[in-house]
Formats: C-alpha cells, sequence, structure tokens
C-alpha cells in the first residue's frame, strides 16, 4: 500500500485506514454504503464530519451498529436502490468491499452518482483479481456447496445454515447477492470502466497485500495453535504494508454535469 497512514489515522494498512485517509477533511456529509456494523463510520467522527451516515440491508449489522454506535444516522434498506436520499445530499461516499456482492453493480452505482454532490468524492475496495484469487473462501460454499453445508451444519446447525444461506431474509447467501451467486474480484482496468460508464472519474488506485489469502487459510488451518497466530498476524500486517496485489483500493470523482 502506498497510501501513506498518518499519525491521526485510528486504522492500519486496510480499507479502513485508505478510506479514512481519503475521505475529505472538509466533507459536510458522508455517506457509508455497507456500512455493516458501523466501524469505519464511527472512525470519522475524529474528522469532525458534521452529518455521518450508514445503510446496510443487513438487519442484524444495523441492529448491532445500533447497539454500538447510537448517536450514528444509521438505517436499514430493504433493497439497494432507490436510496432513501434527495440529489446531491452528500459530499463523500464509502462503499467498502461491497461492489463484489452486489449483481446490479451499475445500477447502484448510477444510484450513488444521484445522491453524490458535483466533484464529490467516492472511494470503493473491492478484492483484487490476482495470482491467489482462488484461495478466496468466500467462494467455497459456490464451489463446494455439499462440503460447505456439512461444515457449517456441524460447525454451527443445520437452523442457522438455512437461515444464512437458504431463506436469509435480506435477500443474501451469506452476505453476497442471492442474484449474484459469486464473490468477485476486480481488475483496475474492468473497475474503473464500471465507474466511468456511471459518471466517476479515476483520482487513484491502491490497494493492499499479495499472500493475505495465504495467510488468512493458513491462520484458519492452524487456529488451534496459538503461538502461531500471533506471528501469522504480523507477517499479514507486513503483507499489506508492503504489497498492493490482493486488495483493490480506488478514490474517485463525480463528474461534472458538463462533462
Amino acid at each position: 500500500m502506498h497510501t501513506k497512514i498518518t499519525p491521526e489515522n485510528p486504522n492500519g494498512y486496510d480499507r479502513y485506514g485508505f478510506a479514512w485517509q481519503n475521505v475529505p477533511q472538509d466533507s459536510t456529509a458522508h455517506l457509508d454504503f455497507g456500512c455493516y456494523d458501523g466501524v469505519f463510520l464511527a472512525t470519522l467522527k475524529s474528522k469532525g464530519i458534521p452529518r455521518l451516515v450508514g445503510v446496510d440491508i443487513s438487519k442484524n449489522a444495523v441492529q448491532k451498529a445500533h447497539e454500538r454506535f447510537g448517536d450514528l444516522e444509521i438505517m436499514h434498506i430493504s433493497k439497494t436502490v432507490p436510496l432513501p436520499f434527495e440529489d446531491a445530499e452528500f459530499t463523500s461516499i464509502t462503499v467498502l468491499d461491497v461492489l463484489e456482492h452486489v449483481d446490479e453493480q451499475s445500477t447502484l452505482l448510477d444510484e450513488l452518482n444521484r445522491v453524490l454532490k458535483n466533484n464529490g468524492t467516492l472511494i470503493v475496495t473491492v478484492p483484487c483479481r490476482h495470482f491467489f484469487s482462488f484461495l478466496d473462501t468466500g467462494n467455497l460454499k459456490f464451489r463446494f456447496p455439499r462440503l460447505h453445508r456439512w461444515y457449517y451444519c456441524w460447525k454451527h446447525s443445520k437452523a442457522q445454515y438455512e437461515h444464512r444461506y437458504v431463506s436469509n431474509p435480506d435477500g443474501l447467501v451469506g452476505d453476497i447477492c442471492a442474484k449474484k451467486g459469486w464473490h468477485e474480484h476486480f481488475s483496475r482496468a474492468g473497475l474503473e470502466k464500471l465507474l466511468k460508464s456511471c459518471g466517476f472519474n479515476v483520482v487513484e488506485f491502491d490497494g493492499t497485500g499479495f499472500f493475505s489469502r495465504v495467510i488468512k487459510n493458513l491462520s484458519f488451518l492452524l487456529a488451534s495453535f496459538k503461538p502461531l497466530q500471533t506471528l501469522l498476524k504480523r507477517i499479514e500486517a507486513l503483507d499489506a504494508k508492503s504489497f498492493e496485489s490482493a486488495n483493490l483500493f480506488c478514490v474517485a470523482k463525480k463528474q461534472q454535469k458538463n462533462e
């Protein structure tokens, strides 16, 4: 990751650190789409942004956000579009590891373009298509559905599996849109083309890691070896800081209407 994390940034060399660093200091209203439990949104308080808004399609995530950060404006949405906001209501928007879960990506980006001011900042993070993409555990449920079902039922319960992966009330398979059925990885060219088609100009690309998926899989397999977990976390942090291939980060600006 080549973006410099300043001392006041409460995050590390990850998507949160990149996003926090690039959310404009003078933003007057920020939207975090797919805010989950509100953790990242809460870190933006230190920037003094007057209005912080988060939305998520997961009712459980929004409930957790309300419990942890009752002072934040976080709401549940039953579908990705349309959003319950006026045109040009926000000066900055973050979409952190969300696009890869969404089926109608262009429709969502068009809607985010609508609620963002001219020349407003859009920050997007997604998994990057690279050498170790095949190790993405998020796709195991699609590659090996029977094995995944057996393991999840054994680890948790059949009822929990049915609720999360079969009859999810939020229209998801785990955390992925049921219509999509895949945890997508993006190239820089592909993401830039998608953003440009929806009215955004890319300003900067960055990323983290190279061996992160290898490290995460080792961490899972060696979970019972506690001393190794500390070592693997240190290696993962060094990997994130030194490389920019596993995760793709992007800063874009909304095109002016006369462009």
